[in-house]
């Protein structure tokens, strides 16, 4: 039976070739060897990673004269898992500052519109969640500033008004499929990742071994008949001799 000797990692190699070689008991012995291709699955151990922006202290101009309904800036993440687990969904869970309800985040591209008109300049600042699709989900969060003028005359002005770090109550994020809030940091090495990776092992270990011991069938069934040869060739001798003798009499009468 084979076994898994260190910690495997889809997201370093999701292949593996495995060669098997099944020897028998004969003289001589006979051998086969064939290849097994081994596939990992992916579990969900990757949280997605926030691309644009590059950092909560960033921020982007917006003019005063907008239209509602323009897209003014996306926010774009990756996620190294595979299926689900690498679907992502942006929303808006905090504002601050500005006028409320001023922009719209697209849950599925994380493009950033204006919603309506804005009438008050200064920074507005979003806080965006950025999850996957698996199980457990997995979430990061980045802040989005926006700051609305016709131009930036005072660079010093507006990195003292970006915010270091936005508190967010409980309530206001919402709840995962358990029902949970406010889980900032998820365990990324649950109950669940540790089943399902003991699961695998194990079916990868009854596969190798169901596999060996076919080929060891198939290995025995080509092993040449050499002792029902040997068992023959005494038989024949002693009738050849029977044959003889007996036209030896018929011939001396």
């Amino acid at each position: 039976m084979q076994t898994v000797k260190t910690t495997l990692d889809r997201e370093q190699q999701g292949k593996y070739y495995v060669w098997i070689e099944a020897i028998d008991g004969g003289e001589p012995a006979l051998s086969c060897i064939t290849m097994v291709t081994v596939l990992l699955l992916d579990v969900n151990d990757n949280p997605p990673t926030v691309l644009f922006p590059q950092s909560n202290q960033s921020y982007m101009l917006v003019l005063p004269n907008t239209l509602p309904g323009t897209s003014i800036t996306e926010v774009y993440a990756v996620d190294r898992d595979t299926g689900m687990n690498a679907v992502i969904a942006y929303s808006i869970i905090k504002r601050t500052d500005g006028e409320p309800g001023s922009f719209d985040i697209d849950p599925y591209t994380g493009n950033i519109t204006l919603r309506k008109a804005l009438s008050n300049r200064g920074l507005y600042s979003l806080w965006v969640k950025v999850r996957d699709h698996g199980q457990p989900e997995l979430y990061s969060t980045v802040l989005v500033n926006l700051f609305v003028n016709e131009t930036v005359s005072n660079e010093t002005l507006i990195q003292s008004l970006l915010p270091r770090s936005v508190d967010i109550d409980h309530g206001e994020l919402p709840p995962d499929k358990e029902g949970r809030k406010g889980e900032q940091v998820p365990n990324l090495c649950g109950e669940y990742q540790v089943l399902l990776l003991a699961l695998t092992v194990t079916c990868l270990g009854l596969f190798l071994t169901v596999l060996a011991l076919v080929a060891f069938i198939c290995c025995k069934k080509r092993k040449p008949k050499k002792k029902r040869l040997d068992s023959e060739i005494p038989l024949n001798l002693i009738n050849q001799e029977t044959m003889d003798k007996s036209l030896m009499e018929i011939s001396n009468i």
